[in-house]
């Protein structure tokens, strides 16, 4: 701590000086003990000055100010400033993905916050896991209020993001039951496709048309339930992709992962951390 070590040097010196007058005052007294063994003349003679020069000595020097550590600094509202660097230091996500329901294609960061396709594999089987495709739920359930996520999304080939409606009779067959992931079935969201010129973005929705903006490499996505509104938007450049409106019930987040289309290590697909801000008010 800066403040403790000037502290400290302060200490130090003044110690040092104290130290030096306590060397002088044994010398006197050393010199004084060497006088008394003269003879009584010399030594009232030698006193007379000794007295004079002892009374001329400086006041003692006052304490400086500032010398005391600045407590108040370092204990004021000390828990909230511990918190405050704990907020800004601790990422935190909107959900996780739900390895439960992740296809024998995907694999799950440990921490639950990426995913990637590494081909498939042998899973043990669940009602909830997706078997058709490689997809994956978000671990919320949404049915009313406003919800905002961004997804990274980078240079993946081929993705699907967006929400799906949960079914009531899930518990037997789990969601492996239809091959049509499309809004004829509860799937609302948008995803990256290879067309004749190119890859483009499409909605689950087969009467629209591809979007007409670029491919996003960070897509926002923002659900309002009591409004039925599911909208899209490249986060990087604010431009609105698509918004479905509909009675969308309670959903999970969806995500479909494809494989990669080249020899290099696939790449993952992952939720971004929250923006976390911090209000003060007065209480009441």
């Amino acid at each position: 701590m800066k403040e403790a070590r000037q502290k400290q040097r302060l200490v130090e010196e003044k110690m040092k000086r104290l130290a030096e007058d306590t060397e002088a005052l044994a010398h006197e007294i050393e010199r004084l003990q060497a006088e008394m063994k003269e003879d009584d003349v010399s030594f009232l003679m030698k006193h007379k000055s000794r007295k004079r020069r002892l009374f001329c000595t400086m006041e003692p020097e006052p304490v400086q100010p500032g010398m005391l550590i600045d407590i108040c600094k370092y204990l004021d509202s000390l828990q909230y400033r511990v918190w405050r660097k704990m907020v800004t230091s601790v990422e935190s996500v909107p959900f996780s993905f739900d390895p439960n329901t992740a296809a024998g294609w995907l694999s799950v960061s440990d921490d639950l916050t990426s995913v990637t396709n590494h081909g498939y594999r042998v899973q043990v089987e669940n009602p909830e896991r997706f078997s058709s495709a490689p997809c994956l739920l978000g671990s919320r359930v949404f049915s009313q209020g406003s919800h905002t996520w961004e997804v990274d999304l980078g240079g993946l080939p081929s993705w699907r993001v967006g929400v799906v409606r949960l079914r009531q009779d899930a518990g037997a067959e789990g969601h492996s039951h239809s091959c049509y992931h499309d809004t004829r079935s509860g799937f609302w969201y948008v995803c990256r496709t290879q067309g004749v010129d190119g890859d483009h973005c499409v909605t689950s929705d087969p009467a629209t048309s591809p979007l007409v903006p670029a491919i996003p490499r960070r897509l926002r996505v923002e659900l309002e339930c009591e409004e039925g509104e599911l909208s899209f938007y490249d986060a990087e450049s604010h431009c609105h992709l698509y918004t479905f409106h509909a009675r969308f019930g309670e959903v999970r987040p969806y995500f479909y992962l494809g494989g990669a289309r080249g020899d290099g290590p696939p790449e993952p697909l992952r939720i971004c951390p929250l923006r976390i801000t911090v209000k003060e008010e007065l209480d009441g």
